[in-house]
């Protein structure tokens, strides 16, 4: 596997995507199997454009893309303004293109068009629309039927009536668009960015989204009993908006750390009720721990998920919207990361929602750095030649 990747933040759109794809072309060598482009807002109107120019100094067999609030590049987050970031990648595998949509939920569920076939140790980069496409209902079915065949990607838009998806030479404003990584060595990993804090708790009534009781007591009484156990500054983090729950994704395990929860918000207090208002379903018996969010948190977990591994041919990042300076108090602190643990090209972008694989599942999460890792040598098979884009979630 071979990987380059390069950032032009010139405001001719045409022009950024040539000087990109000249300098990823430059590094990558001859032939090119998979070219993605993420193009930040301000360029929205130029996906197509910004494709022509990719296509026509990589010639890629693939080329995948999206207008992004924010791109990312080789030592660079830019959160605002022109940019154009080019990852391109030479490999023995074979990189199976897509569109998926939406079809509506008739009497038997949801419907999703285009979705491709995979196999086991297949790994799916998606880059889908937020306002169109039903990624958390995806991810979780897919997670369900496919717990061995990880997809990566986000949710990417430059802003309601703003989104543009990338495949090939035809732009697209709703649904996703992606790739599959048949027969090459990929691994997805997620950073969620936060801590548990407490212990944990099994979920003893619920209804809904709603955590009625944790250990038989009301859930808001057993907050409180947290937040009156914790430091100060875990305090007050947590009071200005920093509280989590992390749902365990591994029960068999007798300790849990950062990387065995999914993490999901906090999104609401019933006080009357006793209840707490998450982003996903509450059930009954699965164990939860409260989660605090914070810069500290984030930096640590994120060097925890990289620390170790081996050097990579390349990486695509996806990082959230609410990270970057927002979070960090300074720009670049994801890629940079990512580059001095793994020392190979980055790009990506900003996203309202990262997806990527947690536990025996993959999911859509929030305030999360989402990546795949491309190694140097793959071990798998080229993977089925028969697949194409006609599969039905």
């Amino acid at each position: 596997m071979r990987c380059a990747a390069a950032l032009s933040h010139t405001s001719d759109a045409d022009l950024a995507a040539a000087e990109a794809a000249d300098a990823a072309a430059v590094d990558l060598g001859t032939g090119c199997d998979l070219a993605m482009v993420f193009v930040g807002a301000d360029q929205a109107d130029a996906l197509d454009a910004v494709g022509a120019a990719v296509a026509a100094r990589l010639e890629p067999t693939v080329l995948v893309g999206a207008v992004a609030q924010g791109v990312i590049g080789p030592g660079e987050e830019v959160e605002s303004g022109p940019a154009v970031a080019v990852f391109a990648a030479a490999g023995d595998g074979r990189f199976e293109p897509f569109r998926a949509w939406a079809m509506g939920p008739p009497e038997g569920g949801l419907v999703v068009a285009g979705w491709p076939d995979t196999r086991p140790g297949d790994l799916t980069l998606v880059l889908a629309d937020p306002f169109s496409f039903p990624a958390t209902e995806v991810a979780a079915r897919l997670g369900r039927e496919r717990p061995d065949q990880p997809l990566v990607g986000g949710l990417v838009t430059g802003g309601p009536g703003h989104s543009a998806l990338l495949l090939g030479d035809q732009v697209h404003r709703d649904g996703a668009v992606g790739v599959v990584l048949h027969g090459l060595d990929a691994d997805g990993v997620v950073s969620q960015g936060c801590r548990p804090v407490g212990s944990p708790l099994t979920v003893t009534a619920a209804q809904h989204d709603r955590i009625l009781e944790l250990g038989g007591e009301p859930a808001t009484q057993r907050l409180h009993e947290l937040l009156a156990e914790v430091v100060a500054e875990d305090r007050d983090r947590l009071q200005r908006g920093g509280l989590q729950i992390g749902l365990v994704v591994d029960e068999v395990r007798d300790a849990y750390g950062p990387g065995d929860f999914l993490v999901r918000g906090v999104r609401g207090i019933d006080p009357d009720a006793g209840a707490l208002v998450i982003t996903d379903l509450a059930l009954v018996g699965q164990t939860v721990q409260f989660q605090v969010r914070d810069a500290a948190a984030a930096d640590q977990d994120l060097d925890a998920q990289l620390e170790g591994r081996d050097t990579a041919a390349g990486v695509l990042l996806f990082t959230c919207n609410g990270r970057g300076r927002a979070l960090f108090g300074h720009a670049d602190h994801d890629v940079q990361a990512v580059e001095t643990w793994l020392e190979a090209p980055v790009a990506g972008a900003f996203c309202a929602g990262e997806i990527g694989p947690v536990g025996s599942g993959s999911y859509v999460h929030g305030f999360t750095a989402s990546m795949a890792v491309l190694a140097r040598e793959g071990t798998g098979s080229a993977g089925p030649t028969d697949a194409g884009p006609t599969g039905r979630v």
